[in-house]
């Protein structure tokens, strides 16, 4: 069964004819009645996602100037948690929302959209978990990750460190002394006696030049 909340402006209450034809159209055992204005000074609290429809009623004059000045933005958050998901906030007239103007503002700030017979509370969207997946054990491992990948971790709990990857043929000088003689370290480390070049012999031979 649909329900409705009928909201009227005050004016409405010193015209007890034009509810009756408004109850013509309406089934009362489905439909409830309250007031803008006792909603606004926050006399009535109104029921959590309870109807499928909320419509406001004009004023005894068939115009809209009461509900105007009592559809703040309070009123209207108040308005839209009464209605469930997939309901409508339509009005009397058929106009609301229609030709845009603050009351559409709010309406769409309160979280309505535009739907084809109002306003309609869009439906709500299911949460998703999605499940986390680990590796599985491996080479005695208990963490559930693979001891041997990039993902290791240590006794601590920890990540081990890679170890810096050494250049072929570079060597790498030590600077941990008082910078007197560096000690040159590495593959190719090799050093050539300077006094190892020349010989005596080559240093008897006597010396030609060239005409």
């Amino acid at each position: 069964m649909t329900r409705t909340l009928l909201l009227a402006p005050p004016s409405i209450s010193a015209h007890p004819e034009v509810l009756d034809k408004v109850y013509e159209i309406h089934d009362r055992s489905s439909t409830d009645l309250q007031m803008l204005d006792r909603i606004a000074a926050g006399l009535v609290q109104l029921p959590s996602s309870t109807y499928d429809v909320v419509l406001f009623l004009t004023d005894a004059d068939g115009t809209t100037r009461e509900s105007h000045k009592l559809l703040g933005r309070v009123v209207m958050n108040k308005v839209v948690s009464t209605l469930k998901a997939g309901g409508f906030l339509k009005s009397q007239d058929g106009v609301f929302g229609s030709t845009g103007g603050a009351e559409k503002t709010e309406a769409i700030l309160a979280g309505l959209i535009d739907g084809a017979e109002g306003m309609m509370k869009p439906q709500e969207m299911e949460s998703v978990s999605i499940p986390l997946k680990l590796r599985k054990k491996t080479n005695g491992n208990t963490n559930g990750v693979n001891s041997s990948g990039p993902e290791a971790l240590n006794m601590n709990g920890k990540r081990d460190q890679p170890e810096p990857v050494k250049p072929v043929g570079v060597g790498f000088v030590d600077f941990s002394d008082d910078l007197d003689d560096p000690i040159v370290t590495g593959e190719d480390d090799d050093l050539i006696d300077e006094d190892d070049l020349i010989t005596e012999e080559d240093m008897a031979r006597p010396v030609i030049q060239r005409m």
